[in-house]
């Protein structure tokens, strides 16, 4: 990850701006407030209250320290994948090193992209070598090229309070929206722009929100390595209007440097994306097939490199380096759909690996 300067303009004015109080509030309004917005985005202003001199009580003061255990979990992960393999981290960790000293940046989970299958189960193994795991989802997103998604899974240091701890590893950096834009594989050699983009691409399953105004801010603050180069990746990945849109959400609450730039030079390439999604027909629309694995059982299998297809019954089973799945397209199956699966596994030959 990058080495660049922190930013430090994530500060308590800052945060009454962002969610509409008056700097006169109390602050329990503010961390009411923000946690009505997203739960874990009160962790951040327990940080900035606590840099800015305040004392946290105790139910506080354990809500921040659960936090930055989360986030030095992820680090220490982070660091014992990167000694061994060449991978690139998406929003969370990427983001977080720009913030303030002390301010914690909410962070939900780790996001990693790697080039190929193979690089993909042996980063799963690392991970499994280094922590205990509940749960190893697994998906199969198929268009021009195939690609995949593990996601590795554990409980909290409070299971009752906060959410589980989960790694996702993927072959792509962006997935599209399944319609009209495709998957795009490998992110931008510039870090912040690496980040932006992750955060546009966001608008396809949710609204913006605070966390992403507050990140934008912050990059802000380091900057692209070019704006003009910027411009053209964004036109590249076809994100210009929710990078604009973006932008906009960000720039209510605070200046954007070479953002502001960037949102104004990408203002006629928004409009160009949009009419050409609305031109965009059935023959001529990417197509993308998202498949969830269902888990079936967990294996170990220390010398496979790949998953492994096959089909039972009209259903597709794939065995991979560690554990079986039936690939479903919606959360509900039928039981005995499932149980087919089931049986059908000691029948199956394991190779080729």
């Amino acid at each position: 990850m990058s080495t660049r300067a922190r930013a430090g303009s994530v500060d308590l004015p800052l945060l009454y701006r962002l969610f509409d109080l008056s700097p006169d509030d109390d602050l329990r309004f503010l961390v009411r407030r923000a946690r009505a917005t997203r739960e874990a985005l009160v962790q951040l202003v327990f940080s900035v209250a606590e840099r800015a001199g305040h004392r946290l009580g105790t139910g506080s003061a354990d809500e921040l320290r659960r936090a930055r255990t989360r986030a030095d979990g992820y680090r220490r992960l982070h660091t014992a994948i990167s000694a061994a393999h060449t991978v690139r981290v998406l929003k969370g960790p990427a983001i977080a090193q720009h913030y303030p000293e002390g301010v914690l940046r909410p962070t939900g989970d780790l996001d990693l992209v790697v080039s190929g299958e193979r690089e993909l189960w042996s980063v799963v193994r690392v991970v499994l070598d280094h922590q205990a795991v509940d749960t190893i989802d697994y998906s199969v997103v198929d268009g021009d090229h195939r690609h995949m998604m593990a996601t590795l899974s554990w409980a909290p240091l409070d299971p009752l309070l906060d959410r589980d701890a989960k790694i996702d590893v993927g072959t792509a950096a962006y997935f599209g929206d399944g319609e009209v834009l495709p998957v795009r594989s490998r992110p931008p050699a510039d870090e912040v722009l690496t980040s932006l983009l992750a955060i546009a691409e966001e608008k396809f399953q949710r609204a913006f929100h605070a966390v992403d105004a507050l990140d934008v801010i912050v990059l802000s603050q380091v900057g692209p390595d070019s704006v003009a180069a910027a411009e053209a990746t964004v036109r590249e990945f076809r994100l210009a209007p929710e990078v604009t849109e973006l932008l906009a959400h960000a720039g209510r609450c605070a200046p954007l440097g070479p953002f502001e730039e960037l949102r104004r030079r990408l203002e006629p390439a928004a409009e160009q994306e949009r009419e050409r999604r609305s031109a965009a027909t059935r023959e001529t629309a990417p197509t993308t097939r998202v498949r969830y694995g269902m888990e079936l059982r967990r294996a170990q299998r220390p010398d496979w490199r790949r998953a492994v297809e096959h089909h039972a019954g009209g259903d597709t089973l794939m065995l991979t380096p560690v554990g079986d799945y039936l690939l479903v397209e919606s959360e509900l199956v039928a039981p005995d759909r499932y149980e087919a699966a089931l049986a059908a596994l000691p029948h199956l030959p394991e190779g080729p690996r």
